[in-house]
């Protein structure tokens, strides 16, 4: 395998543990960037799969009391 290869999948690993950590210990902050992200794709004047891939990546509106574990939202307040 070359090297450059190797950088590669190392840097994905680590670009993705990186993504679940935010959205494990700061869900707030990672509902924000994804959503910036995903109305940033979904302007005007973009090609139609900037478009589509924008929808896909767009957050829930409201997150579910799932989505901080058992206890709900109020463990941890990140979502206020």
């Amino acid at each position: 395998m070359s090297p450059l290869l190797q950088t590669l999948v190392v840097a994905a690993i680590v670009l993705a543990c990186t993504v679940s950590l935010l959205r494990r210990f700061l869900p707030r902050l990672s509902w924000q960037s994804q959503a910036r992200l995903s109305y940033f794709l979904e302007r005007e004047g973009r090609p139609a799969w900037l478009r589509r891939l924008g929808l896909a990546l767009r957050p829930p509106m409201a997150a579910s009391a799932s989505a901080c574990g058992t206890s709900g939202c109020n463990a941890c307040n990140g979502c206020k």
